[in-house]
């Protein structure tokens, strides 16, 4: 039986979260971005640390700027230089190890999905949130989307992962971890190089998961 391996994407895979990024290359016209964009790191972090319901912290952030068909493909296509170095060899030295390898993220398939895609993921190893769409205008999110909410990790592992040896999920948040404490991952890995959030740190202290601030340490926990 092959092991399964869940990767967060923004902060992770990517050092960036794309949705901020997008947001903020939105927000840089208003007349008050400085304080519109320290509004946006406010509400992500809040959202990625627990102290805001995930949903709560995605719909607050869409309302924070105008995200159009055009900005977020352009945006999607930037998001492809902005990998976290070392992860695309890890990526390959695990499939050829024989893991099944897959993406979890609360971000949007439609900023994410290309960058992904050069990756090696393939559609069905991508698990994302999708905008809602009017007028080639973004007007929400898919709330139908377990991904939209707390615990919605744990929901998809729970789904892709009944026939693993091993589940191990590596991310930088809290809803990751999450699916680790919920019984869907056998194992954490909190990952920190890009955003060290101290309320991980700390759930991975008491819990006896690991955390590690490198690549090259997330090879090592891996096998690679």
């Amino acid at each position: 039986m092959q092991r399964l391996i869940a990767f967060d994407v923004d902060s992770t895979l990517l050092r960036v979260e794309s949705l901020d990024t997008a947001l903020e290359a939105a927000l840089a016209a208003l007349p008050d971005a400085a304080e519109a964009r320290r509004r946006l790191h406010e509400i992500t972090n809040a959202g990625m640390t627990g102290r805001m319901a995930l949903r709560d912290s995605l719909e607050a952030r869409l309302k924070l700027a105008a995200l159009d068909k055009g900005g977020v493909d352009e945006m999607a296509e930037r998001l492809r230089k902005r990998v976290t170095p070392g992860m695309a060899p890890l990526l390959k030295k695990l499939r050829a190890r024989g893991d099944q390898i897959h993406a979890i993220s609360g971000g949007f398939a439609d900023l994410i999905e290309p960058v992904l895609g050069d990756l090696g993921f393939q559609r069905g190893d991508i698990h994302a949130n999708r905008f809602v769409w009017q007028d080639e205008r973004v007007v929400g999110l898919d709330i139908d989307s377990p991904l939209s909410r707390n615990g919605g990790k744990a929901e998809v592992l729970d789904r892709i992962a009944a026939a693993s040896s091993e589940t191990i999920i590596v991310g930088d948040g809290m809803t990751d971890f999450e699916a680790f404490e919920s019984g869907a991952a056998d194992r954490f890995i909190g990952f920190g190089l890009i955003a060290r959030r101290d309320v991980v740190v700390a759930a991975c202290e008491y819990s006896g998961a690991d955390y590690v601030r490198t690549v090259e340490g997330l090879g090592k926990l891996l096998g690679v």
